[in-house]
């Protein structure tokens, strides 16, 4: 099946490549835009919020057609060639009535079809991955291309660029979420990671692209971003080399820039029946760090350009 990636209105269009001009200080023409960025360094595949569960649905979300719309997702990727994919966490869910084997083999089918991808995979934890199981138990089952099993933050390179993802699954007082804890919690990243998170980018003498499931871009007190978001953004600021964050969470397109950096996120998989509900993107990165996101099915198409 041929999928089309969808464009944005020219209303949007328009307020979002203005927004990042402005933001950015600059003016250029599209025409002049594409000439310089022909051809992509890389290019990687991103899929959020996937909530995979043999269970009828809630609201609007529809577990039990994640699969399918993940496999659209994995078809397009592998027809493209992408260089890696990624998805933002939130990958499997449980029943109404939680159960640990049925949860863990919702984890076991929607990591089949993940792992159909002819390339590297890497996964984000998502508070709902720790929804009638461990962190631990999550781990065990997903594999994410080079690193070690029990790594639940870490970072990788690829063709001249540094990826970064982070887990913001902790309570205030440093606990990792699990079965027990993940609901009605806000979300925090613990000194452990934070300190980690500053080494690495001190270390690294690349470009970086930064992957979180909670966002960053929200002050302290917002529900659904880490709680010490405001530290986190210093760090990666005072690095001078983080040109993104991807973001998954919040079920809706959201995009800002905060001193140089970009940060966006996009709607959730789970939400809505049938495949033209379905949300994904393909990142192209250029030389200069320059992004062009194309946006399939629900999600829309921006560039974001490089500081």
């Amino acid at each position: 099946m041929d999928v089309g990636m969808k464009k944005l209105t020219v209303l949007k269009s328009k307020f979002l490549w203005i927004a990042g001009l402005v933001a950015l200080g600059l003016l250029i023409s599209v025409s002049l835009f594409a000439k310089k960025t022909k051809t992509p360094v890389l290019r990687f595949g991103m899929i959020t919020d996937v909530h995979y569960a043999a269970r009828d649905h809630f609201k609007e979300r529809y577990y039990n057609q994640s699969l399918r719309k993940l496999s659209e997702f994995i078809n397009v990727m592998n027809k493209e060639k992408v260089d890696f994919i990624v998805e933002l966490g939130d990958f499997k869910d449980q029943d109404a009535v939680p159960n640990e084997a049925n949860t863990l083999g919702y984890l076991t089918d929607v990591e089949a079809v993940f792992h159909q991808f002819k390339g590297p995979t890497y996964h984000v934890l998502g508070n709902h991955d720790m929804d009638g199981i461990t962190k631990t138990q999550f781990l065990e089952r997903v594999e994410n291309t080079g690193i070690a099993k029990d790594k639940n933050y870490y970072s990788f390179n690829q063709k001249g660029f540094h990826f970064i993802v982070l887990d913001g699954n902790y309570t205030a007082d440093e606990k990792d979420y699990n079965k027990d804890n993940y609901t009605g919690v806000l979300s925090y990243i613990p000194a452990r990671e934070v300190e980690w998170l500053k080494e690495d980018l001190k270390s690294n003498q690349l470009p970086a692209i930064v992957f979180i499931h909670q966002l960053l871009d929200d002050s302290k007190g917002m529900k659904r971003s880490a709680q010490n978001a405001p530290e986190v953004r210093k760090i990666m600021e005072d690095s001078g080399k983080v040109l993104c964050v991807f973001q998954g969470h919040v079920n809706s397109e959201k995009y800002s820039m905060i001193n140089n950096i970009h940060y966006y996120s996009f709607i959730s998989t789970v939400f809505g029946s049938g495949l033209k509900h379905n949300s994904y993107v393909i990142v192209d990165v250029f030389k200069k760090g320059t992004m062009k996101i194309n946006g399939y099915r629900e999600a829309s198409s921006l560039k974001l350009l490089s500081h």
